[in-house]
């Protein structure tokens, strides 16, 4: 129907199958001609004049006052104010030109085409031909100056403010309650596209949908549901408006799947890379949506797509654009911190996990230095999750991180790939895991072993070792170097010192790098030895950052070690004939054809390397001379240099359980627990879980003395004690029950750090239900998990633990840990009982907290304390 007056359609309103004109419109309105009385016009006689009426709303329209006023069309007057659409004509003689199909020229003048979706009017008026998979749309409201201009409607109003009257009335009309249930228009049938206008993919398109400013994307994917029996679907999948749809087809209206990304969970690559999927977890949905594409390009691109729709700008571009697993989680800081938001983001290639809470700025945290990842299972979590699920625990040399996700699954999802990305090291050099000095840890555990059994060594790094014990310890160490300890009762400082040369000789890459190779050896060719020296100096200054940490420890051990040549009878030289092939080429890229010019060349860099490490490193002389005292003092007490000034021994007796009797020994400052055991069994008796112990309270606390404990300290604390408390106290060599069954039950117990223990101080005579929690060396008694009060901390470097408890406590389980405060006087006054009392609930927490607990505080685990 076409309007020849200005203004006159803007208050035009359909309602029950009507056109309603507001009564001083309707006057004007006169049929055409007598022989069609359908068709509508304005009175001729009028076009001049503008009919004088007010604004009123358009929803005034529809108030019943306006309803009672209408009239049917037996009773219709000439200049009736409610027209049935069955008197009009809809066959306008200047009707527009048909609109042109799809991909076809835009050259012939087109109306606007008007779309009603969801309540709102979309106006796509021209589309410019772009290339593949991208088709922008443009605002109704703006034209570029270098497009061709399309034509106005005839007989719409030429101002622009017209049109967004019309959009305006049409929106409202749209929203009314006699359109609800009708079919209305959709913008959801995306455009054809030419199969020679496809990319790589073929599926891929990014649309701009509607009028909003946002883009969306669309294209042919397959979907599956995690656990489903129906086999996948090719569904063309759209993205728009935080919406995630898929359709059965490109032209197809209804949707059959729709993931709100406002409740998205987490989104993260699903198997292997080479599968080319991807899954999203949603907070109301109890399946996992699985993603195949066709190309790894093409399967970022849409993470990226969902990751920026989900979260906004919450990770920057960069992050977005190739991730290993997204998600929106609960986060504290140790166990006394709060729970709140957090969103993450695992990046596996470079080990890094970006953290974004509620309030700061987005924090990296390098997984390379995490020293364990572990699961809570006995409770703990966020009490604000969806699913109540068992916790993740983080521990970094400097805090502790405890993170869980809404669903239990999802968390457990978090937990396997972050203990996969941090524990499991790498080939390279950079993803190995790394001390707080970005040191691999590897490089660390054998550098601190041989300087402490093997400095003075005879043929260091000279002498083979056993070649499966090295197998086996470079094994453990890549996998798991944090896990990892080296006890000299297993692996000698040879074996630890070919672990050391044979890491660096099969890296990849050489630590001082193929690139600069020829660097290194030119500057053996210059006349100057300071100008080398400077050299030297500024080629170490362009190594990796991890390669430069990493040669700065090496050659600081390789140069104390050749200050120790009169002992270890490895001089500078001898050790640069060891390292320089090792530093400079590996084992995959070396030629098996004898070059001794080469290898005469990488020896003469790596002595100067090592004779010059002060200089080179900026290394304080200070330093050097603190160290050089350290290393004289362990030379001296392992060659028995302060023997000569002990004032005496001193006789006590220790009680074999062995031979059932008492037996004399001689103890001195420096005396061991492996050094009296020996003489405290028979030679014909074998027992392998025998341990000497420090009985108190008459037998009712035993405390297992570690094999390198000095046993005159532990004498001599007694003579502090009262009378009540130290005169039964004696050495006692037999078997403990606990430690046995830790023995046979070592390797079946997982690790945990919060337990559910009955406590009571030493003021208190019942006991009380609360959390314990141990980590970083560390106790920590809780009020409740909930409030995360404490109750109490200790350290253990600062406590004496002991087996059992006291009898007249009268403990609830069998259970028992006794710990007593180095610092606190026996008994300190107002006390009750010797010491804090923990009961265990079950005997399996009881032993897997006695196991780490060893662990922690000595060298070697039970190996220390057991013959």
């Amino acid at each position: 129907m076409a309007y020849e007056q200005e203004d006159l359609y803007e208050n035009v309103v359909f309602r029950n199958s009507q056109i309603v004109y507001p009564p001083d419109m309707a006057c004007h309105l006169t049929p055409t001609s007598s022989a069609d009385s359908r068709i509508f016009r304005t009175d001729p006689s009028q076009e001049t004049s503008k009919p004088t009426r007010p604004r009123q709303s358009l929803l005034d329209a529809f108030d019943p006052v306006l309803q009672r006023k209408s009239v049917t069309s037996s009773s219709r007057p000439k200049h009736s104010e409610v027209l049935k659409l069955s008197h009009i004509d809809f066959t306008d003689h200047s009707a527009p030109p048909p609109l042109p199909k799809r991909n076809a020229s835009f050259k012939v003048h087109q109306y606007d085409p008007v779309a009603i979706e969801n309540g709102r009017v979309e106006f796509q008026m021209k589309q410019e031909k772009v290339p593949a998979l991208v088709i922008p749309c443009v605002e109704s409201s703006t034209t570029s100056e270098e497009e061709e201009e399309l034509p106005a409607c005839p007989s719409a109003p030429k101002n622009a403010t017209h049109k967004e009257k019309v959009k305006v009335l049409m929106n409202k009309v749209a929203n009314v309650d006699w359109l609800t249930g009708r079919k209305r228009f959709s913008t959801t049938n995306v455009p054809q596209i030419k199969e020679s206008d496809l990319t790589e993919s073929g599926t891929t398109q990014q649309l701009k949908l509607g009028t909003t400013d946002t883009l969306g994307h669309a294209g042919m994917l397959i979907w599956s549901i995690s656990g489903s029996k129906k086999d996948p679907q090719n569904l063309w999948t759209e993205l728009k408006n935080r919406v995630l749809s898929a359709f059965t087809g490109q032209t197809t209206e209804a949707p059959i799947y729709e993931i709100n990304l406002e409740k998205l969970v987490s989104i993260g690559l699903s198997g292997a890379e080479e599968s080319l999927c991807f899954e999203l977890a949603h907070s109301k949905e109890k399946f996992k949506l699985i993603i195949t594409v066709n190309t790894a390009k093409e399967r970022f691109k849409w993470m990226e797509w969902i990751l920026e729709s989900a979260y906004g700008d919450i990770f920057s571009p960069e992050l977005r654009k190739c991730f290993t697993r997204s998600g929106r989680v609960f986060i504290k800081d140790g166990i006394t911190g709060e729970w709140q938001i957090a969103w993450l983001l695992i990046q596996s290639y470079s080990k890094k996990l970006w953290v974004k809470k509620t309030v700061g700025p987005i924090v990296c945290e390098d997984l390379r230095k995490v020293h364990s990842v572990s699961q809570l299972s006995d409770g703990g979590g966020s009490p604000y999750a969806l699913q109540v699920g068992s916790p993740i625990v983080i521990h970094w040399p400097d805090h502790t991180c405890y993170i869980q996700s809404d669903l239990k699954a999802e968390t457990e999802a978090w937990f396997l790939l972050s203990r996969a990305v941090a524990l499991q090291s790498g080939t390279d050099l950079e993803d190995h895991q790394l001390t707080a000095d970005d040191v691999p840890v590897l490089v660390e555990c054998c550098i601190k072993f041989i300087e402490t059994y093997g400095m003075l060594t005879e043929g260091i790094y000279r002498r083979s070792g056993v070649q499966s014990k090295i197998n086996r310890l470079l094994v453990g160490l890549r996998y798991d170097a944090w896990n990892v300890h080296i006890s000299c009762d297993e692996y000698t400082e040879h074996d630890v010192a070919n672990v050391l040369k044979r890491f660096f000789r099969t890296l990849p890459e050489p630590l001082l790098t193929n690139e600069l190779y020829s660097q290194w050896i030119d500057g053996l060719t210059l006349d100057s030895h300071e100008h080398q020296l400077e050299l030297y100096k500024h080629l170490i200054s362009g190594l990796p950052h991890v390669n430069r940490r990493t040669l700065r420890k090496l050659l600081g051990h390789l140069h104390a070690v050749q200050n120790k040549c009169e002992k270890n009878l490895m001089s500078v030289s001898n050790l640069a004939a060891l390292w320089g092939p090792n530093l400079m080429t590996v084992e995959s890229a070396r030629d098996h054809t004898s070059n001794f010019s080469h290898t005469n060349a990488e020896t003469d860099v790596v002595l100067q390397l090592i004779q010059y490490y002060p200089w080179l490193f900026d290394v304080d002389r200070e330093k050097l001379a603190v160290n050089d005292q350290i290393s004289e003092m362990q030379e001296r007490l392992e060659q028995g240099a302060f023997a000569k000034k002990t004032a005496g021994d001193i006789r006590t007796w220790i009680f074999s359980e062995m031979i059932d009797q008492d037996i004399a020994v001689e103890i001195g400052p420096r005396i061991k627990v492996c050094d009296v055991i020996p003489g405290l069994r028979p030679a014909d008796h074998k027992a392998n879980s025998a341990i000497l112990m420090e009985s108190i309270c008459q037998g009712d606390l035993r405390r297992p003395l570690h094999l390198k404990e000095l046993l005159l300290p532990a004498l001599l604390k007694w003579a502090d004690w009262s009378e009540e408390y130290r005169k039964d106290n004696h050495l006692l060599f037999g078997q403990h029950p606990t430690i046995a069954k830790l023995c046979d039950n070592d390797k079946s117990l997982s690790p945990k750090s919060i337990f559910e223990v009955h406590y009571s101080g030493p003021k208190n005579k019942g006991f009380r239900q609360c959390p314990f929690e141990f980590c970083k060396a560390r106790f920590t008694l809780l009020k409740d998990l909930k409030n995360h009060t404490i109750y109490g901390r200790w350290d253990l470097e600062n406590i004496l633990w002991y087996l059992g408890g006291d009898s007249r406590r009268n403990a609830p389980t069998k259970w028992c840990i006794t710990f007593i405060e180095r610092d606190v006087p026996v008994p300190k006054k107002g006390h009750l009982f010797l010491g804090h009392c923990m009961a265990f609930a079950t005997e399996t927490d009881y032993l897997t907290f006695l196991k780490y607990l060893i662990l922690t505080e000595f060298e070697g685990g039970l190996s220390g304390f057991v013959v």
